[in-house]
């Protein structure tokens, strides 16, 4: 079962509505590569923003820098806090 997440970011005279799931979410996250950060953070937002909403996230997306920050925004809010802890093994050498 996917989890899919209603999101609204504030983004001063707008508020944009986005529903992320997780194979939206993951499909973003795989396309990430060290030379390519902007075009999948574009297609993410572009994905799962609603679409009445479409031109005018286009529009903010043509600021240096907004697609980057905004797809963060977005992902930060989507995934779940996680509190994991490595403990040492009994058998590791101490160092």
């Amino acid at each position: 079962m996917a989890l899919t997440k209603p999101i609204i970011i504030d983004a001063g005279t707008t508020e944009f509505k986005f529903s992320v799931d997780t194979q939206s979410y993951n499909k973003y996250i795989n396309s990430i590569t060290p030379n390519n950060k902007v075009q999948p953070a574009t297609n993410f937002l572009m994905s799962t923003v609603d679409e009445s909403q479409v031109k005018e996230l286009k529009d903010l997306l043509q600021q240096p820098g907004a697609a980057l920050h905004l797809a963060a925004t977005v992902v930060e809010d989507f995934q779940p806090e996680f509190n994991f802890t490595v403990k040492k093994s009994k058998n590791a050498p101490s160092k």
